[in-house]
């Protein structure tokens, strides 16, 4: 499929207008420079998107299922510090949705969910309810259960709920990157850059594979890396090739070769959400 085709092709799945402008890509000279000034790094500032974040290239989509689908609750869960929950629950109050939310710890058995900064935000953002994990999570799907019983207990209230992906994953959602991609191919033509690789997080697999099958409809010669967050390589390159088949499959696209998902284990240090002092050095390096 040609380049216009796969983006024409999702331009006509409904979604929401959540994202109003582009985002801006930014050369990052001073950084750069502290790496050694051999390689010019540049940002795309996904933060600036609305309601918090870049998940809401997921959500746009997601939401316009959720509506069409006449749900007047939303159901979604997400760890203790990511914003996915917190932008699912405004995006449902615009939307005229309630939120019942699932929090999860992937660090600590003791873990205080009631001092979480994050809860106190979802309180004040009216949310409905917020269950917790009682486990130490091992993956996506080990919260499933808790979250049939609240679709179930919702619908014996006469509630209609939607369950919507963990930060936005699935083949719906990851439409969303698709599109980044090619917003990253304007700005990289207006700007007469040709980059030569692409680094971003690698969890879920959505972000990572959907810039993928953009670019790669494009034939444009870039490296998508992944940093993995939270599994080995092995495991990791399982999740991608997941998300790689099931959402070309949605498409109606041939899949772009596994010998383009990369992905990189040596970062994720003890294990998700484990803060380590190369990732404090990192961050501080980087501000």
């Amino acid at each position: 499929m040609s380049i216009k085709n796969i983006f024409e092709k999702i331009n006509t799945i409904p979604r929401r207008k959540y994202i109003k402008e582009t985002t801006p890509l930014l050369k990052l000279s001073n950084l750069s420079k502290a790496l050694g000034g051999d390689v010019e790094i540049y940002i795309k500032s996904d933060d600036l998107l609305p309601y918090g974040g870049n998940k809401v290239r997921k959500l746009e989509f997601l939401f316009q299922e959720a509506i069409e689908q006449s749900a007047d609750t939303i159901i979604t869960g997400s760890t203790v510090q990511c914003n996915h929950n917190l932008m699912a629950l405004f995006i449902a109050n615009t939307e005229g949705m309630k939120t019942e939310l699932i929090m999860e710890c992937w660090a600590k058995l003791d873990y205080e969910y009631g001092l979480d900064p994050n809860n106190h935000l979802y309180e004040f953002g009216g949310v409905s309810k917020v269950d917790r994990s009682i486990e130490p999570i091992a993956g996506p799907l080990k919260d499933m259960a808790l979250t049939q019983k609240m679709k179930k207990d919702l619908e014996v209230e006469g509630k209609n709920p939607y369950i919507l992906a963990r930060g936005g994953t699935c083949p719906l959602g990851n439409c969303g990157y698709v599109l980044c991609a090619e917003e990253i191919l304007q700005q990289a033509k207006e700007m007469a850059i040709d980059f030569n690789y692409l680094v971003c997080p690698s969890g879920t697999g959505g972000t990572q594979m959907g810039l993928l099958i953009g670019f790669d409809a494009a034939q444009y010669p870039i490296s998508i890396l992944g940093i993995n967050v939270f599994q080995n390589k092995k495991m990791q390159l399982r999740t991608l090739y997941g998300a790689l088949e099931q959402t070309s499959n949605y498409l109606n696209i041939k899949s772009p070769s596994k010998d383009k998902v990369h992905c990189y284990e040596e970062y994720y240090g003890k294990g998700y959400a484990q803060p380590t002092s190369e990732l404090k050095e990192a961050i501080e390096l980087f501000a």
